[in-house]
């Protein structure tokens, strides 16, 4: 790999007010005066690009943060912005617990392990945060403890170069081993594959009042609203029009109403005038009935509802059995019409692709694992994908060799959908289409929503406008992405409300973090049964040359049929199974022999016992339709 292509994936592809660090230098790192280590900043130029791609004999470093312009530009804390890499000195890949982006040897035996970071996510700005980080690490043996707290910026090897320290051997070329570039972790889960629970070490934040989050996009109103209540001077205090203001705005963002009476008083509480005898006459005025009468007149603007005629409550057995008589689906027996589901999984399970592959069926009309489906408009609301998620839509249609549809839109500003201001531009958008979408799929929770996920009426309240005014407006099907977190990846991150207002919820796991396949696993399903887990395999699929003559590519998710075939003919899937997937996917074929060295190179069965379960496995996948037997051979079907 390139340097120059390895600091764009470190540093991004365009860098405005920020800069990276290099440095590059020929003699013995040991022995290296003090004016070498300096480097330069980085800004990503072709002649830099140029430069560095051609110190092969040179020992190449790069800086894992990027800095911002502040003064003089140099390599150091106080110029920090954010952390690009986790990166691991000196380890072994057997020591990582979790997934990991690149290993580059940098010596003989030795080697560097680093995560690339999401650079939406705010942690790798937070500095406290990534000290504590980067404490843990020497703690664990990572990293070299650093006395002046300059590991924030330290340096890693990049992949192409030469360690010029003596040593019998001669020079050693540093390489690049494993290149995972899709992976790009959160900091919280990049810090788990070291075996670091970001949640022990995070700093206590500092004390401060909280604003409700339905108001953060309206702060300078809130905050002046917020103000007029707690002002030191009691002369220029204001309770009445401000408590009746935020009212209004809590209500009409969709908050809960006894959520909002405690929220105002507990405001009022710290107001409250203690010194002050008139004040506080004053204060407690408002602070009674008054404030109850605010809030409860404030429920005429909160969100519409539709309107409910009397003869729609009720139903008769024998409409209702009518009514319920066939499930209308999206996918046959997996996702319902004008559904509200989600489809969740941890960092790195790859489901996003998943989500685009389900996208791209239904707008073409083609049958989904297997599965028919209701072909209809699309829209993709791509609150993640930046401008990586026009590759994949291109690498999708180019691998199953098909032409762009018309009928698949993506919105890829980064709405706010639990604020009804926003929620609103995307519904009037959705108007203007020449035809409702049959399928909308939200990517993700985290990145649309202001709140808190663990508060059963914050992300009940979100699920509810999203039900109300996208599915229910629309009748379409709504998929939201979501996260898990790192020590619960059975069950979508937040509050259990989530999975109460779901009408069908499908996992999406990474069993082995080095294969580049994933499974499905229907979790919860309304309207019909949860049926047996889904495989997918990632490939990757070039799709252009960019202007350095090297390849732009992207992954793709492709049902695996014969996993799936293989998991129709077992009950549970067992690590003999796999042993023996894997060589029929390498030949095509398979003896008796084969497989049961298969399963005793995955295991530590005798070879008896190896046998016998190989001849099983072999029957019952013949008697499912996965193979077929010609004398002492199996043959893919």
């Amino acid at each position: 790999m390139k340097n120059s292509y390895f600091l764009r994936l470190v540093y991004g592809p365009e860098l405005h007010s920020l800069y990276g660090w290099t440095a590059s230098f020929a003699s013995d790192p040991g022995e290296a005066p003090p004016g070498v280590w300096s480097g330069t900043p980085w800004y990503g130029s072709p002649e830099q690009q140029n430069l560095i791609d051609k110190r092969g004999d040179d020992n190449n470093y790069y800086s894992v943060a990027l800095m911002r312009v502040v003064g003089n530009k140099a390599r150091s804390k106080d110029k920090f912005h954010r952390l690009c890499v986790l990166l691991a000195d000196d380890a072994q890949p057997h020591d990582m617990v979790g997934p990991y982006s690149f290993v580059i040897q940098t010596s003989p035996n030795k080697y560097q392990i680093g995560i690339f970071l999401d650079p939406t996510d705010p942690d790798t700005m937070d500095l406290p945060l990534i000290d504590n980080v980067m404490k843990s690490m020497a703690d664990q043996g990572y990293i070299k403890a650093d006395p002046s707290g300059n590991n924030t910026v330290r340096y890693g090897r990049l992949p192409s170069g030469s360690n010029t320290k003596k040593r019998e051997s001669g020079i050693f070329k540093t390489k690049m081993l494993v290149s995972n570039e899709q992976n790009i972790y959160t900091l919280e889960d990049a810090a788990a594959a070291y075996g670091i629970d970001i949640r022990s070490i995070r700093p206590e934040p500092k004390p401060k009042m909280e604003i409700p989050n339905p108001l953060m996009r309206q702060s300078v109103d809130a905050v002046q609203l917020l103000s007029n209540i707690l002002n030191e001077n009691y002369d220029q205090r204001s309770y009445h029009d401000s408590l009746l203001k935020l009212s209004a705005s809590m209500i009409h963002q969709g908050m809960n109403p006894d959520a909002t009476l405690a929220f105002l008083r507990s405001i009022m509480i710290v107001a409250k005038p203690e010194s002050n005898p008139n004040e506080l006459k004053r204060w407690e005025d408002r602070i009674g009935p008054e404030l109850e009468r605010m809030v409860r007149g404030a429920d005429r603007f909160s969100p519409i509802r539709p309107v409910i005629e009397e003869n729609q409550v009720i139903d008769d057995l024998y409409t209702l059995e009518k009514k319920n008589k066939d499930v209308d689906w999206l996918v046959k027996n997996l996702v319902p019409a004008n559904s509200g589901g989600m489809l969740f999984g941890a960092s790195g399970t790859f489901k996003s692709f998943v989500a685009i592959d389900l996208a791209m069926h239904v707008a073409h009309g083609l049958e989904w694992v297997g599965k028919p489906t209701k072909k209809g408009y699309v829209l993709y609301v791509a609150s993640e994908g930046g401008t990586g998620i026009s590759r994949r839509f291109k690498a999708w249609n180019m691998n199953q060799g098909v032409d762009m549809p018309m009928n698949v839109g993506v919105c890829s500003i980064p709405l706010i959908l639990s604020l009804k201001e926003e929620i609103e531009t995307l519904t009037r958008a959705i108007e203007k289409l020449e035809e409702p979408p049959t399928l909308v799929i939200i990517d993700t929770l985290s990145q649309t929503f202001i709140g808190d996920e663990n508060s059963s009426s914050d992300i009940s309240a979100y699920l509810r406008t999203i039900n109300q005014e996208i599915r229910s407006r629309f009748n379409t099907t709504v998929l939201i992405v979501h996260h898990t977190g790192y020590s619960t990846t059975e069950r979508p991150r937040g509050s259990s409300a989530i999975i109460a207002n779901m009408d069908f919820l499908i996992g999406c796991h990474r069993i082995d973090p080095e294969a580049m396949s994933t499974k499905i696993s229907v979790l919860k399903q309304k309207d019909g049964d949860k049926g047996h887990d889904i495989w997918f395999d990632l490939k990757r699929c070039v799709i252009g040359i960019d202007k350095d003559e090297e390849e732009v590519s992207s992954l793709v998710a492709e049902f695996n049929d014969i996993r799936d075939a293989v998991a129709n003919s077992f009950k549970r899937r067992s690590k003999h199974i796999l042993q023996i997937e894997v060589f029929l996917r390498k030949n095509g074929k398979i003896t008796v022999d084969d497989a049961q060295l298969s399963i005793m190179s995955g295991s530590d069965q005798k070879p008896k016992v190896a046998r016998q379960s190989a001849i099983r496995i072999l029957k019952k996948m013949v008697e499912g339709g996965t193979l077929l037997q010609t004398g002492d051979t199996f043959h893919m079907v």
